[in-house]
């Protein structure tokens, strides 16, 4: 296997607002900036059903995640309890740093147990020999088979799914709608244009969007390739990396031009390229903004706040039609938790601990705990009902159905990055599509001839 060059980060954005959890993975994608944590539901702290003592191995333990110490501080007290001896190190290492960060400290020499990973870094590292082969663990039944299915890269599991399956929606604020006359869900882009201008009179703009941050851009990709691929994005996407499609390609390039139509159109909010996480989710929560795409996370957000926000009444609903086929269906990208993984070179003592934690953290009880901290819609563990939120269960019924892997966690992360800047370009005015996906393919070119090769 081809070392896995570390030049550029893929990020599922995660633990956005009060109600999210770095527990949890959209999510993430998830990816989602990390949040203060609600407190869980139970009054204890759970403990994994049948967890016993690590053996002989006693001392520091360290996890590298994804998710801060402080949101995970009823977990790390969990695994102590359960494990006498083991004194947990949480290290945090910021979705968009894990890379540097974790490089940093390999090379260092610094100990290094267990890895709890956003999905998207999963193939990276599991291509680059730096997790352990979970594939014979004898649990695996515990788990939904999307979500277990999810970790695996060639036919093996490098991970185990942690959390939640969730994704990436467009919340809507039905009063912002309303006011237009309109009282019904949209389903097409046509619906939203031709709502646009009345919006603006009404000072509204149709859509608000955290452009500022250039890791949420791609997700626009996932769900209009969903469907102008005709709902084989991740087919595609496979053939692309493997050189027997481009990605200058009609399919993808229509895909580019749902979101410059939605720029071009004046559908996003005023300065988008701007704003922040709080400054675009602000004047979605007092009605200045009809349509919010982010995490479903930002349920949690809602729902804690709500009291708060009295021009939203928030509602979801899948990314809108974009297509003229209406047997395509409308799809999302989501994820599934979090991957948590064993360091490939683990010292043989910590072994037997690092296997016992894993399933701790997986255990129906932790997970649950993870889902109901996070508001995630659907539970990553067959046996867990993860939240009973209207909204969530909303999710679950309507669009988790239709839910499609992140594209980000087969691209490698060059192409994560061209993506990210060309998109930027399209909502600035400053490339047309066609110019995006010859960029992206010319930096696809640029990996072939350094040797990249796509492993399934």
């Amino acid at each position: 296997m081809m070392p896995v060059k570390n030049i550029s980060r893929r990020k599922l954005l995660r633990t956005i607002g009060a109600g999210a959890a770095g527990a949890t993975g959209l999510m993430l994608a998830g990816c989602r900036p990390a949040a203060p944590a609600a407190a869980p539901s139970q009054s204890a702290a759970p403990t994994a059903a049948g967890a016993a003592a690590t053996g002989d191995y006693q001392g520091k333990f360290v996890m590298m995640s994804a998710g801060n110490a402080d949101q995970n501080a009823p977990l790390i007290k969990g695994i102590e309890e359960a494990n006498p001896g083991v004194k947990v190190e949480w290290r945090f290492l910021p979705s968009e740093r894990y890379v540097e960060l974790f490089t940093a400290a390999e090379v260092a020499g610094d100990q290094i147990d267990i890895m709890d990973l956003n999905g998207q870094d999963l193939r990276r590292y599991a291509v680059g020999g730096k997790l352990r082969d979970l594939s014979n663990i004898e649990y695996k039944s515990r788990f939904r088979d999307v979500a277990i299915n999810t970790y695996k890269v060639a036919g093996k599991n490098w991970a185990l799914p942690r959390g939640g399956i969730s994704g990436f929606t467009f919340l809507t604020n039905k009063k912002a709608f309303a006011k237009v006359g309109f009282d019904k869900e949209p389903s097409t882009y046509e619906e939203l244009k031709t709502l646009a201008p009345e919006m603006k009179k009404a000072g509204i703009a149709m859509v608000s969007h955290p452009g500022k941050n250039i890791y949420l851009w791609p997700v626009w990709q996932f769900w209009a390739y969903g469907q102008t691929s005709g709902n084989k994005s991740i087919e595609n996407t496979m053939k692309t990396l493997a050189g027997e499609m481009k990605f200058t390609a009609a399919e993808h390039v229509a895909g580019l031009e749902t979101l410059y139509n939605f720029a071009n159109d004046g559908m996003f909010i005023d300065g988008v390229n701007s704003l922040d996480d709080t400054g675009s989710w602000v004047p979605f929560t007092q009605g200045k903004a009809a349509i919010y795409y982010t995490h479903t996370s930002r349920v949690g957000s809602y729902r804690t706040d709500q009291a708060k926000m009295p021009e939203l009444d928030m509602s979801l609903i899948p990314p809108v039609r974009v297509v003229g086929d209406d047997k395509i269906l409308r799809q999302m990208p989501g994820g599934t938790g979090n991957a948590t993984g064993i360091y490939a070179k683990i010292k043989s003592e910590r072994e037997q601990a690092a296997m016992k934690i894993l399933d701790l953290m997986t255990s129906d009880k932790w997970v649950k705990w993870a889902n109901e901290l996070g508001k995630d819609p659907v539970s990553c563990n067959a046996n867990v009902e993860a939240s009973t939120d209207e909204l969530a269960l909303k999710y679950s019924k309507e669009c988790s159905a239709n839910q499609t892997t992140y594209l980000d966690w087969m691209w490698p992360p060059e192409i994560t990055r061209s993506f990210q800047e060309n998109q930027q370009a399209l909502v600035a005015g400053t490339k047309k599509p066609n110019e995006a996906a010859e960029s992206i393919q010319k930096t696809l070119d640029g990996l072939y001839k350094d040797g990249y090769k796509f492993q399934q």
